[in-house]
This record gives C-alpha cells, structure tokens and sequence, in this order.
C-alpha cells in the first residue's frame, strides 16, 4: 500500500514526509558523478599531488571540456593551477572520462568535503570542534527558543523529542 500524496495546499511538513530523504534524481545523479570523477582524478594523480592536496581535493564540476576541482587552501589551488597543464596532459592521455578536457579550474572552499572513503582529516575536525566548544556556553537568541518552542509544540509528536526541546528551552 503506497502514501497517498498530500495536496498543493497541506503543510510543508506534510510535503517533506511524503517526500522522504531522498535527494532529488538530478542532485543524485551529480553527486554520483563528482564522486566517480573524483575517485579517477584521485586515482590518476596520485604520483603528482602531495598527500595534503589530494586528501582534501574533490570533483565539483564537471563539463566534456572543464574540470572544476575544489581544495581547502589557497597553497593548494595555485599549486594546481601552475602544474595544470601537467595535470590536464595526465588526465587526457589516462582517462576517457577526461580525453577531451581542456582546462582545470579551481576553487577554495572554507571546509573540505569529508567522505569516508577517504582519509578523514584531523586537523580541520579539531579546529571546528574547538570554534563549537567555544560557542557552546552561550544562552540562545529569542528566535532560536521560538522556533524550537514551535517545533517542540507544533511539529514533533514525538514525546522523548519534545521534552529533549523542552529541557534544551529551560536551561
């Protein structure tokens, strides 16, 4: 027996229920495709890429003729872009996914993608742990306690969830 499908006009948290935790098939798709390509550039460039830069590099773009890498540093994506062409060259004569690239793009991103298939990196990990613990003592604002208020009461019919909101509410 399938849910029946809520309609237009039904709460949002109605629309989420039916809709499950899937990701929609295109992002699904993507992700399935940066991950793959990701899994061949780490592949192909393990020789040339120090350790550093290829644990914390990942596919976030990918086009016939464009290759868009992102790295946790700016070290990292000028070391990239100076040896691109070296880079382009192994991708091409090694891959098919790649043989008709023409350029490597790069960009910086605040906090590397963590995937367990790879090495998970500490030092990252420690520095936001420790950003979280310093912000841990601090007293909630207004509109975070009125949300959680609504959520408690009006979303959430689980009783073990609305009293762990609760008690968060009340110290």
């Amino acid at each position: 027996m399938s849910k029946k499908q809520p309609n237009r006009l039904a709460q949002l948290i109605d629309h989420q229920a039916f809709a499950g935790s899937a990701l929609p098939r295109s992002l699904a798709d993507n992700m399935r495709l940066y991950t793959q390509a990701t899994n061949e550039v780490k592949t192909l460039l393990v020789e040339c890429l120090p350790d550093e830069i290829l644990d914390t590099c990942w596919v976030v773009g990918l086009t016939t003729e464009q290759l868009t890498l992102s790295v946790s540093s700016m070290t990292a994506a000028n070391h990239i872009r100076y040896l691109q062409n070296a880079y382009l060259r192994i991708l091409t004569e090694q891959s098919i996914t790649f043989q008709q690239l023409k350029q490597i793009r790069v960009v910086v991103t605040k906090t590397p993608a963590a995937n367990a298939s790879f090495k998970e990196q500490s030092a990252p990990l420690t520095t936001s742990l420790k950003s979280y613990e310093a912000n841990d003592n601090q007293a909630l604002s207004q509109r975070t306690k009125r949300t959680i208020s609504q959520a408690a009461k009006h979303v959430t019919t689980d009783k073990n969830l609305k009293n762990a909101l609760l008690r968060l509410l009340n110290d």
